[in-house]
């Protein structure tokens, strides 16, 4: 296995030591712009649609930040050494799940201090997988988040592991896979983040994100027949609406706990199986295997 963690943090570091005094606007000009040229340049071996996904988001997460108030920031977080830390975890990963097959970078970024979601919700770390060959990480240094960044990179291990055994490449605002052309659904997508989350919470079984258990009981007998029969849905955004909750008529972290709840029954009703055994198996056959009503 190949991955390496790179501390992209540092060079945004550098950007905003370069636009200390200059007017908000010119310094936030000049630090989105270099952050959108080094990210280009870290990210030009994945596909266009992808790189521009880690564009934007880079530039997304890091807000409009004050330069003295990010530079601070950064140099609490590199004294956390975050690198060391993600580098440890991945180690473990390895053990549980080893994959010498699989080759990634992880970019280390830093996220906006003004955001609640990272800050709050996600306890200062929030991450996405692109693809098989990249993770982006994004931080903050809030309470707790080393802690937060060990389990956060191991969940997304699993997505890149997983990402590698499914490829899929964007089509019309769904996700194909490649070798059967055929469409992700919101099924599929929650049985990834479930198993995720289920194979973290082995490593780290003193963690216990909000995600996986959000639901009453009294919401879960209301908005799984409504989840239930979307489980065929096709379109990224109403599947990320599913999973993430729209603040409306679908709680947060729906998907997550559902996906979650799947792959826990699964392994209650399969013994002798691992998180790890699961990561090469199709969503729909977890969900069909788990003892949960069809």
């Amino acid at each position: 296995m190949g991955i390496t963690v790179i501390p992209a943090y540092r060079v945004v570091s550098t950007l905003a030591r370069k636009a200390h005094g200059m007017p908000f606007e010119q310094a936030a000009d000049s630090m989105e712009q270099g952050l959108r040229e080094y990210v280009r340049s870290l990210l030009s071996m994945l596909h266009p649609s992808i790189m521009e996904l880690g564009e934007r988001s880079a530039v997304t997460q890091l807000g409009d930040p004050d330069p003295d108030v990010l530079l601070t920031a950064l140099a609490k977080l590199d004294e956390g050494d975050p690198k060391t830390i993600v580098e440890q975890a991945l180690d473990r990963c390895a053990a549980a799940l080893p994959r010498p097959d699989l080759n990634a970078r992880v970019f280390l970024f830093p996220g906006d201090g003004d955001s609640k979601v990272l800050v709050r919700q996600m306890n200062g770390v929030l991450a996405f997988s692109l693809g098989s060959q990249a993770m982006a990480v994004f931080l903050w240094p809030t309470e707790g988040w080393q802690q937060w960044l060990r389990y956060t990179v191991t969940h997304e291990y699993v997505h890149l592991v997983r990402n590698m055994l499914f490829p899929r490449s964007p089509a019309g605002g769904r996700l194909l896979y490649i070798k059967t052309q055929t469409p992700e659904t919101l099924l599929d997508a929650m049985v990834a983040e479930g198993l995720a989350d289920r194979f973290a919470v082995g490593l780290y079984p003193e963690m216990r994100p909000p995600w996986t258990h959000a639901l009453s009981d009294e919401q879960t007998r209301h908005i799984w027949p409504k989840v239930r029969r979307r489980l065929g849905a096709a379109d990224i955004s109403e599947i990320r609406r599913l999973l993430f909750g729209d603040n409306d008529r679908i709680p947060l972290w729906t998907g997550y706990t559902f996906g979650y709840r799947m792959v826990d029954s699964y392994l209650e009703h399969h013994p002798g199986s691992r998180p790890a055994n699961l990561v090469g198996t199709p969503g729909k056959t977890v969900f069909e295997e788990s003892g949960l009503p069809l």
